[in-house]
């Protein structure tokens, strides 16, 4: 059993991103418009969470993230399955509203067989750097952030438009909003799974999301990688322990250049 465990995790470490796309396709990852950064830390050998990147075009970039309802072997063959109807999606991959309907309508066909209820929230979001701009669905996930180094302030992307659909799997035929955000140079995009933040101090007090935007807002001006290790390090602190409970998952985008502006961004 441990050694099927063991294949698993290997397996399933092959399914995440092993090298980020380039923005055009032709740069270097130093010299690209688009940089990308993770933090994948499963609570067991394997996990429920699951997360892509992947190039539209040369201008338009796609993440993908999820969170399937518990984890451990029943959750990452779920994001298995995920990861099949992602691939398989491609071709709606401009829209994000009709991608995750159709995430959802396969996922609920294949689970509604089952004997135990089983759901996915997820995010999918588009960085479109010649309309300088965000577009974006959520299916019952966390929200996002987008940390303005130039202005030095961090805010979630429901701030824009809070609008959302259900968890993947839950009903047969569900929709999902289209929102839209700014985009400028030197924005970080932060997509987390809930793993981050249900973190329980010693005194039972959860860590929460209000303190994590909080944490973020402290740290808006350092370097993403940094940024990440110094927000686990502060949730680690808050627990007093080392390990999650639950499964993490943190992605970064940072926008090194854009196309022209054409909306002059700002504030919701």
């Amino acid at each position: 059993m441990e050694a099927d465990f063991n294949m698993a995790r290997e397996i399933q470490q092959v399914f995440l991103p092993q090298q980020y796309p380039t923005f055009p396709r032709s740069a270097t990852p130093d010299k690209s418009a688009l940089r990308f950064f993770h933090r994948y830390l499963p609570a067991a050998a394997v996990g429920g969470d699951f997360f892509n990147i992947f190039g539209i075009t040369d201008s338009i970039a796609a993440i993908f993230i999820c969170d399937v309802m518990g984890h451990g072997m029943r959750a990452a063959l779920v994001t298995a399955i995920l990861r099949g109807l992602v691939e398989e999606l491609l071709p709606l991959a401009m829209d994000p509203g009709k991608f995750l309907a159709e995430i959802n309508r396969s996922l609920h066909a294949i689970l509604e067989r089952t004997n135990e209820p089983t759901l996915a929230t997820a995010c999918y979001l588009i960085a479109d750097m010649e309309e300088s701009e965000l577009r974006f669905s959520s299916a019952g996930h966390p929200s996002p952030l987008r940390v303005r180094h130039d202005a030095g302030l961090a805010e979630p992307l429901k701030a824009y438009d809070p609008r959302h659909g259900p968890a993947l799997g839950l009903f047969e035929k569900s929709t999902y909003p289209i929102c839209r955000c700014p985009l400028a140079v030197n924005d970080f995009i932060v997509l987390f799974t809930d793993g981050l933040y249900e973190v329980q101090g010693p005194s039972d007090e959860e860590f929460g999301e209000a303190r994590l935007l909080q944490a973020v807002r402290g740290r808006v001006h350092l370097p993403a990688e940094r940024l990440f290790d110094e927000l686990l390090g502060t949730v680690r602190a808050f627990s007093g322990r080392q390990e999650f409970d639950d499964d993490v998952c943190l992605v970064g985008m940072e926008a090194a250049c854009l196309g022209p502006r054409r909306d002059g961004g700002g504030s919701p």
